[in-house]
């Protein structure tokens, strides 16, 4: 009986060695298990009770890029949901709607939230808001941060993208300036446009003068300057008293075409800016 317990307690140090030494390999066989679900950085303001959310599915952060981003978004939370979402699967629904869906999906229907999506499928940047955060963001100013972003994304740098644009959103809730490059440059291209459409009436009026006073030159003129008519080899000069010389007038055909700037007043389902 001793032997046999000896015996069993051998077999067991055996099949344990076994097992430590040919894990690894059936597990290397095997190959990678199911992936796991992307992983959410969450912040809660536990005075406001709202959360700050970073969804990274696309994989475009690190994860103390993803810490940091959440620390920014920290001050958002006194005022409403906040979150973060990257994607890079393509999808047939359109952008803003994609970034509706996953906002409902975080933080309700009607919660105060705001969502900032990356699309690496469509190459988008959106932001998308519902509750008190549509006060603040109207699709002016929105569409203004995410112009104001778009650069960092085009040269891949997706974590100043993010930082970026939630600083930018608080100073815009805390009234602070936020730079409108887009605003200046049409406000420029309009003024271009109204100078360059001013000088084009100024010159027509300008010709339209001129023109009647060379008229006016050239009648006086005619009806005091001798008048010679010739009969075969008789010639002869006098007085004109009336006018019988035959004059074409060619005026000149001008077609005006006014081309304004053209302005496509579009609602929250086209809001963002392309990278």
């Amino acid at each position: 009986m001793r032997n046999d317990g000896k015996r069993i307690r051998i077999a067991a140090l055996i099949f344990a060695l076994i097992l430590i030494v040919f894990a690894p390999c059936v597990t290397a066989f095997a190959g990678p298990g199911p992936k796991q679900p992307q992983r959410y950085f969450i912040y809660k303001n536990e005075k406001s009770g709202f959360t700050a959310m970073v969804v990274d599915d696309a994989d475009l952060l690190t994860s103390e890029e993803e810490r940091e981003l959440v620390e920014q978004m920290y001050a958002l939370t006194e005022y409403a949901n906040i979150a973060v979402y990257t994607v890079d699967t393509a999808s047939s629904k359109a952008d803003y709607e994609r970034a509706r869906e996953k906002r409902v999906e975080l933080f309700g229907q009607n919660a105060d939230a705001a969502l900032f999506m990356i699309d690496m499928s469509s190459r988008r940047i959106v932001i998308q808001r519902r509750g008190n955060m549509e006060r603040f963001f109207n699709n002016s100013r929105a569409n203004n941060i995410t112009n104001n972003v778009a650069s960092y994304a085009k040269k891949g740098d997706y974590f100043q993208t993010c930082m970026v644009a939630m600083k930018q959103m608080l100073d815009v809730i805390e009234e602070r300036s936020v730079p409108q490059p887009m605003k200046y440059l049409s406000n420029g291209v309009l003024a271009l446009m109204l100078g360059c459409l001013t000088a084009f009436i100024v010159a027509l009026k300008t010709s339209s003068s001129i023109k009647k006073t060379q008229k006016a030159v050239t009648t006086a003129v005619a009806m005091t300057a001798p008048l010679t008519i010739r009969y075969g080899n008789y010639k002869k000069v006098g007085q004109r008293s009336v006018d019988v010389s035959s004059s074409s007038s060619s005026g000149s055909s001008c077609s005006s075409s006014s081309c304004g700037s053209s302005c496509s007043s579009c609602g929250s389902s086209c809001g963002g800016s392309s990278f």
